[in-house]
């Protein structure tokens, strides 16, 4: 019978046999999920300073062909075969990153919710039955999965209040009087009383965004739709100090007052203070900021609207198209809101990869850790195991009696093995 000494030698022969067997397999493996595209992104010459990306298109392609020839698509994910279906198409404008500035001692704080996304704003969810309410245009969505897995169906926010549309092209409706026929909304739609149609493009509507205050404002900060108006003493660079709008500025058409600053902005977060709502904040901290301008005090008047606002304002064109390889980030304007504006990285060396394109994540330092790990975990099992087997074969032997026994350093095999597991091995 086998000894337990003897089951342990067959263990540890299998464990080590395995362990070789599926360390060699992973390489084979990793050479596709890892180690070619390490390489290609270690020599792609993306560099590590991010720049600002904005969507200006998002598209799908049907069967990820075009004129019958295989396309790229942006939000793919690695496969060792073909992808089905559609794919999509990002395509955005590249520059480099805006001035973060900080906004000191202001008052009189207002918001405006251009694009009807108001966070205290109902949103009306059409798993939940809410759908058969709709009444007016509303932007509806499909949200991910929850944490429990349950879809949470789309979720519409009611912009009748800003846009004024003629509504020319329709899609057909749909009734909204279960839980499940409209859960699946994404985009513009006009519904009367529950029935729904999407809006198609090309859209003829207008934002009608209007009562923006901007008397006694000399600050005015977009961020995408929505309109911050304040009065503040003084802005300046957020990493040196240095003063790039002062109070004192004497505007040319009235010198009692300083010219109002219109800047665009990624993102607009308050410092300190009472908060936005209370119109106590003292300071604000605003991030990539771009475009800008100084207008005369009364520019706009004591209120304004978003279409006076964009045409006084005019948007960045430096940089030239470039292609995402991104997921989530396809906001391109096309349901009337501003387009999508995020982090990414390119190479300006766009010879040596494939096709022009940015991407939104890219560490040399992540990838070549996750290199260095993957490499020296599979080898160094793979050279313990296969050495392991090697010395079993060396000081492990069989006996006449099919038993096992240790044979080591030139000694006699019968002698080799330990005296518990001698007294163990008896002729059957």
């Amino acid at each position: 019978m086998n000894t337990p000494f003897e089951k342990r030698i067959c263990y540890t022969i299998c464990i080590c046999q395995m362990t070789a067997v599926l360390s060699c397999v992973s390489l084979v493996y990793l050479t596709v999920a890892i180690y070619s595209p390490a390489y290609r992104t270690l020599h792609s010459g993306f560099l590590e300073d991010a720049v600002m990306c904005t969507t200006i298109s998002n598209k799908s392609i049907p069967n990820c062909e075009v004129d019958g020839k295989s396309s790229w698509g942006s939000c793919g994910e690695w496969c060792l075969s073909k992808s089905s279906g559609s794919c999509t198409q990002i395509l955005v404008d590249v520059r480099w990153n805006g001035t973060n500035i900080r906004l000191e001692q202001c008052s009189a704080v207002d918001v405006k919710y251009c694009d009807g996304i108001n966070p205290k704003m109902e949103v009306k969810s059409c798993i939940q039955g809410e759908c058969s309410e709709l009444h007016g245009i509303y932007n509806c969505s499909t949200g991910a999965s929850s944490a429990t897995g349950d879809k949470t169906g789309a979720q519409c926010r009611n912009l009748t209040s800003v846009l004024a549309c003629t509504l020319t092209t329709l899609d057909v409706n749909k009734t909204c009087n279960t839980k499940t026929s409209c859960a699946d909304l994404e985009g513009l739609y006009d519904c009367k009383y529950g029935v729904c149609a999407k809006i198609l493009p090309p859209y003829k509507c207008d934002k009608r965004c209007i009562s923006i205050r901007t008397g006694a404002k000399n600050i005015l900060v977009r961020q995408g739709d929505i309109i911050f108006t304040m009065a503040c003493d003084r802005a300046v660079v957020a990493e040196t100090g240095q003063e790039v709008w002062p109070r004192g500025k004497v505007a040319l058409s009235n010198s009692a007052l300083p010219p109002m600053l219109v800047l665009f902005c990624t993102n607009v977060a308050e410092i300190e203070g009472g908060g936005v709502a209370a119109g106590g904040l003292k300071s604000m901290s605003l991030t990539d900021c771009f475009n800008g301008t100084l207008l005369e005090p009364d520019h706009f008047g004591n209120f304004t609207n978003i279409t006076y606002i964009l045409s006084s304002h005019l948007e960045s064109s430096e940089a030239g198209d470039r292609m995402l390889d991104a997921e989530g980030y396809g906001g391109d304007g096309s349901d009337l809101r501003s387009q999508s504006r995020f982090q990414c990285f390119y190479s300006p060396n766009v010879t040596q990869i494939p096709q022009d394109f940015v991407v939104l994540r890219f560490s040399r330092m992540r990838t070549i850790l996750e290199l260095f790990i993957a490499s020296t975990v599979p080898v160094t099992l793979a050279i313990v195991s296969c050495l392991t087997l090697v010395i079993c074969t060396r000081i492990i032997h069989v006996g006449d009696d099919s038993h096992f026994t240790f044979h080591c350093c030139g000694g006699d095999p019968s002698g080799g093995m330990e005296k518990e597991e001698g007294e163990a091995i008896m002729a059957l």
